[in-house]
């Protein structure tokens, strides 16, 4: 049995993308909700969007990696 997730980033009926493991069941590990305001402004690209959010996250905070000192810092705004 190998130690590797597969995850899967899915969009959801009510529009909600979510990071999940592909085979679970239950709550997702990350959810992504946009304001009706903020779909207007996507249009078609939000899946996108969100896709790069969640990735950027995983990697800015090193998730997966355990690595709590770095995960600490304060969090970097982005305008």
């Amino acid at each position: 049995m190998s130690d590797t997730a597969i995850l899967e980033i899915v969009e959801l009926a009510d529009g909600e993308v979510v990071l999940r493991p592909s085979e679970a069941e239950g709550e997702p590990l990350v959810s992504i909700r946009f304001s009706e305001e903020a779909l207007d402004l996507l249009r078609q690209s939000r899946f996108e969007v969100a896709r790069q959010m969640i990735d950027h996250a995983i990697t800015r905070t090193r998730l997966w990696e355990g690595n709590e000192e770095e995960s600490q810092e304060a969090p970097e705004t982005v305008h």
